[in-house]
């Protein structure tokens, strides 16, 4: 029964969000005009015919149905602005974001998590407080800011390990503060605090009772870190340039192309959904776990 309930929860966001994008898009400013509108050698004729081809006389929730009984079908629309199928565009520049936030996410998170493992043991105190003062400094930084730094700092790399460096920071500054709870809970289990009394050394408290202690903790924290490695990666791609998913969202509002912003908004709930799905599975997972260590 709570399947079914949380599988009607998520089909109930995603059919949400689609609709709110149907409708943002559809009263934002300038939806029915085109940048071509403002090439001075057009004529009268041509702009009418422009202006006819870009007018969209369906209401919201006409195109909405009709959107849906498309997407039944498997079809996520044709882009205005580039004219190629919308899953193609989603295909080519998905595989560039995920190569790059996905190294980005990874990257951050093992840093994050080892540097938190690192900050418990015993002689690393003053490690551990500059690893949380930088991670601190890097949440007031916006990602953007960052990028352009890394740009002009890494001229000579690809803007995908740019790309990748940014979501790291961003990835790795978020996890390590939550890793850092996570880790210092554990260390107040009560037999790892006997552990300690009995003089094991900090190296394999950690390995063989602090981090199999947090484990299912850590795992759900690099599950809910995806979305915010997308949401990362639309800003740092238009900045670095990189021709992925994130740069395709940001060109897709410039030019107001409702399919694609559509077929982006239904992938970045799925994996939001998918993501917080994953986490609390892995929390309930973790909490298990602990009951049944402390029987």
């Amino acid at each position: 029964m709570r399947l079914v309930r949380s599988a009607a929860g998520h089909l109930a966001t995603l059919l949400a969000g689609v609709l709110l994008t149907v409708w943002l898009v559809r009263v934002a400013p300038g939806y029915d005009t085109d940048a071509s509108e403002l090439d001075g050698r057009r004529g009268a004729q041509s702009m009418a015919a422009l202006r006819a081809g870009n007018q969209d006389t369906r209401s919201v929730w006409r195109a909405y149905t009709q959107y849906l009984a498309s997407l039944w079908q498997g079809d996520l629309g044709t882009s205005r602005a580039w004219g190629v199928p919308v899953r193609d565009l989603l295909h080519r520049r998905g595989a560039v974001t995920l190569r790059a936030a996905g190294s980005g996410l990874l990257l951050g998170w093992t840093i994050g998590v080892g540097l938190a493992l690192a900050g418990s043991c015993r002689g690393l105190s003053v490690a551990a407080a500059v690893s949380r003062t930088a991670a601190a400094s890097l949440l007031c930084l916006p990602a953007p800011a960052v990028a352009l730094l890394l740009c002009l700092g890494l001229r000579r790399t690809s803007p995908e390990w740019r790309v990748a460096a940014v979501v790291g920071l961003a990835v790795f500054a978020r996890v390590l503060l939550a890793s850092a709870a996570v880790v210092a809970a554990a260390h107040r289990e009560p037999h790892i605090l006997q552990a300690r009394v009995r003089g094991l050394s900090s190296l394999r408290l950690v390995l063989s009772h602090v981090l199999r202690r947090s484990a299912p903790a850590l795992a759900a924290l690099l599950v809910a870190a995806l979305p915010l490695a997308f949401s990362v990666a639309v800003p740092v791609e238009t900045v670095c340039n990189l021709p992925g998913a994130g740069q395709l969202a940001w060109l897709a509002a410039q030019k107001r192309d409702l399919p694609v912003l559509t077929g982006l908004t239904l992938a970045l709930l799925a994996l939001t959904l998918l993501s917080s799905s994953l986490a609390r599975a892995a929390s309930r997972a973790g909490a298990g776990w602990a009951e049944r260590s402390a029987a």
